[in-house]
């Protein structure tokens, strides 16, 4: 599925994320994104014959077979998404850290963690 245009790209890192949280056994489960429209879309049950609506159907199905949701928040909020999805464009291949993280992202990953 082409992942060119951004939309297409932040729904097809959802279903990835889903994907990981039903292999890993990780439900029930809260996903969240930055993408509004695509959160928004997803939620409201919206369907399109575009690429991102065929991605959306998918997402939806993965959502009524297992306990999971998928929930907007700001980007504030999701920077230590932002910061792998950054760190993600140097390798050509898929990575899932279950309990360390990448040391390039400690530092937001902190802030983050503050009140």
């Amino acid at each position: 599925m082409p992942v060119s245009l951004p939309h297409n790209a932040e729904a097809s890192a959802i279903l990835r994320g889903l994907r990981v949280a039903v292999d890993s056994g990780l439900f029930p489960a809260e996903l969240e994104s930055d993408a509004k429209w695509v959160v928004d879309m997803i939620n409201n049950r919206q369907s399109s014959c575009a690429d991102i609506g065929i991605i959306c159907k998918d997402i939806v199905y993965v959502m009524t077979q297992f306990d999971i949701s998928v929930k907007f928040v700001s980007r504030q909020a999701n920077r230590a998404a932002h910061a792998l999805a950054k760190l993600a464009l140097v390798y050509d291949r898929n990575f899932t850290w279950e309990e360390d993280f990448p040391l390039s992202i400690a530092s937001v990953i902190w802030e983050d963690s503050l009140p």
